[in-house]
């Protein structure tokens, strides 16, 4: 084995670290399903923007379901 994964069998979790301190919006947001696409940028760098169930848009990777950072935080 790699010291990587030596490191990830001491230590537990995830390889990557875990996000602290750090505000991450779709934390905990609930998951909606994809309507439609707003902007759909074909590449692999730019997730696609697209139109919720909800009403709201959001960054999704997947066509099928995103999570809606919007309905998290009402406003």
């Amino acid at each position: 084995m790699g010291w990587i994964s030596d490191r990830h069998m001491r230590q537990g979790g995830s390889i990557g670290g875990k996000r602290r301190g750090r505000t991450y919006p779709k934390e905990g947001a609930p998951l909606r399903r994809v309507v439609g696409t707003v902007i759909a940028y074909g590449n692999l760098f730019r997730p696609d923007r697209v139109l919720l169930e909800c009403g709201h848009e959001a960054d999704s990777w997947g066509g099928v379901r995103a999570r809606c950072p919007a309905c998290k935080h009402p406003r």
